[in-house]
């Protein structure tokens, strides 16, 4: 199979007028979705969750013949947003991070609740597996604080606990004396904390059962944590195992979006807003990037990244209302782009098992 047929394929991705759908919240108006993700159960990997700004999550069959087969589940998981939402690996049940401090985890096929993880402070900004472990994965939210679930840890009251926790992960340090602080403070009332946003985890990832990575949104820094060393027994800021230092040129508070792996766990895709996404070697010692794509706007922390099944292309949302994609060997070559959406594309997934569909 030569990469060119592919190549060939992404001149013809059309979206049919029937296959627009418009996420509602709970008074019937449309609200934008912020997380979809295909199912990688076994015969389920046409199957697309989405959820949204109201904190629905809906279930999309994308192989149903009929529009009114299309979505086979709908429910309000959480009474705010949900910002991410990921798949048990291999099973039906999903896992839903929100903006009311909790995650929760939920049994598809039979609509209920499993159990609700309660630890953050602020809304969980995103949630992740590692590819084959089933019973622990990793949140990360606005109070700074990544946490690790085990849904195999006993329940207490229908709560889990984390059982391992990294607090202030991307942790900055303002300069600025307290008295200009506190006039910052006044001229913001209403809005969220300042501290509170100098410290936001973005977006986490776990590489492997032990091996997590984070990103923030200010901080600028890729981090890669090793999960067997307890981080609660820090008494000051935890030290990651590994880092990628902000790698482009502006001079701005800068932070991540989005982070990917590859299949091959080799390669790690991460969307700047600085509006490039830096591609990262994970197991090469040096800590520059390989490769930088760019023709996209990142201006918000909604924007997600999606790599084809077969790594060779890189597909990512964007604030000026289109998709893009690129090559991943050829970065320079300018992307292909989906045009389409009248707002901004947030977030995006190619299907595991279908090339043809994103």
């Amino acid at each position: 199979s030569s990469p060119l047929p592919l190549q060939h394929l992404l001149d013809s991705y059309q979206c049919s007028q029937e296959d627009d759908h418009l996420s509602y919240g709970e008074t019937g108006m449309p609200v934008p979705p912020f997380g979809c993700t295909f199912s990688a159960a076994p015969n389920l990997e046409h199957v697309l969750a989405v959820a949204n700004e109201e904190g629905f999550v809906r279930l999309y069959d994308t192989e149903a013949q009929t529009t009114s087969k299309l979505i086979f589940k709908e429910w309000q998981a959480h009474s705010n947003a949900v910002f991410d939402l990921a798949w048990v690996p291999g099973e039906h049940r999903i896992v839903t991070a929100s903006g009311d401090q909790t995650a929760k985890v939920w049994d598809v096929r039979a609509g209920e609740l499993l159990g609700i993880c309660k630890g953050h402070q602020c809304s969980l900004k995103s949630v992740a597996f590692s590819r084959f472990e089933k019973a622990v994965f990793c949140t990360g939210g606005r109070d700074g604080n990544i946490m690790l679930w085990d849904t195999r840890c006993n329940k207490k009251d229908g709560f889990y606990r984390q059982v391992n926790q990294i607090s202030g992960a991307h942790n900055v340090v303002d300069k600025q004396t307290p008295s200009k602080l506190k006039k910052k403070r006044q001229n913001l009332r209403g809005l969220a904390p300042l501290v509170d946003f100098q410290q936001s985890v973005t977006v986490v990832l776990l590489q492997d059962e032990h091996t997590l990575i984070s990103a923030g949104a200010v901080d600028g820094v890729i981090k890669v944590w090793d999960l067997r060393k307890n981080y609660a027994a820090y008494r000051q800021d935890p030290v990651p195992f590994k880092s990628f230092c902000y790698p482009g040129t502006s001079t701005r508070k800068l932070g991540y979006s989005s982070l990917v792996l590859d299949s091959t766990g080799a390669n790690l895709f991460a969307n700047c807003t600085d509006d490039s996404i830096y591609m990262f070697n994970m197991t090469s010692l040096r800590t520059i990037p390989v490769a930088v794509f760019s023709g996209h706007q990142n201006s918000t922390f909604y924007i997600k990244s999606s790599i084809s099944p077969d790594n060779q292309f890189l597909v990512t949302g964007s604030s000026d209302c289109n998709a893009y994609i690129w090559k991943v060997s050829e970065p320079s070559l300018p992307p292909r782009i989906l045009l389409g959406h009248s707002q901004e594309v947030t977030s995006i997934a190619w299907c595991p098992s279908d090339f043809t569909k994103v």
